[in-house]
């Protein structure tokens, strides 16, 4: 690959800015478009000249699903497309589930400043890349014994979504599965995580970083 043309997706327009400001010297990079939406994005992209999707792993309220959903789409519709995850995630199973995706790169913001232009001049090169501090989290799937209790792509979407606020229904009609299929997949990644009831699993959640609502008043939803 000689020059790299990004689109970029972040649904906090301050981050677009620090990544532009981030890759603005780097001279096989040319940023083609910058999105905040992804339906804004997905109905654009047949008419853009880009070949690298630098893109947040979770952006709400969109038509076509974001996260694990997203990175489907654009695996099956546009395979020629280099897809780099920019994500605040550090659950190691979540990430896992992320890489397990077949992406090009992954990439935490906590560490975007080094990590990110390393990632992009690595593809560059025709190379994938995995920083250190996403290698350092994944070690610990397999010095703590977890490496056959990894989330499926399907139950991390489940609980990402719960812990965004939405019922077991309400994610049934998002993902477009049954709300059986929904509770077994929950059910299921509780017992891989070790929790028991929905306030240890809002509370393990919100500990490591991926409860987006406050967890008092998940918790207190739950026993109204």
């Amino acid at each position: 690959m000689n020059n790299l043309n990004i689109i970029i997706a972040d649904d906090h327009p301050i981050v677009l800015l620090g990544i532009r400001k981030l890759l603005k010297y780097i001279q096989c990079v040319n940023i083609i478009a910058e999105f905040v939406d992804l339906t804004t994005l997905i109905n654009t992209l047949p008419k853009l000249d880009a070949n690298v999707l630098v893109t947040d792993f979770s952006m709400p309220d969109h038509q076509y699903g974001d996260g694990i959903a997203f990175i489907k789409y654009i695996k099956r519709y546009y395979p020629h497309f280099s897809v780099i995850i920019f994500t605040m995630n550090t659950n190691p199973a979540i990430l896992s589930t992320i890489l397990d995706m077949n992406i090009d790169g992954l990439v935490l913001k906590q560490g975007a400043q080094t990590d990110l232009p390393e990632t992009l001049l690595a593809l560059q090169k025709g190379r994938k890349f995995i920083p250190e501090s996403v290698t350092r989290l994944l070690k610990i799937i397999s010095t703590n014994g977890y490496a056959n209790k990894r989330l499926s792509p399907k139950e991390s979407e489940v609980l990402r979504l719960f812990s965004e606020g939405f019922q077991v229904t309400t994610i049934a009609k998002k993902l477009n599965r049954s709300i059986k299929t929904i509770s077994s997949q929950k059910k299921s990644a509780m017992l891989k995580l070790g929790v028991c009831n929905d306030t240890a699993l809002l509370n393990y959640l919100s500990s490591i970083g991926i409860s987006s609502i406050n967890t008092n008043q998940r918790v207190q939803e739950i026993s109204d």
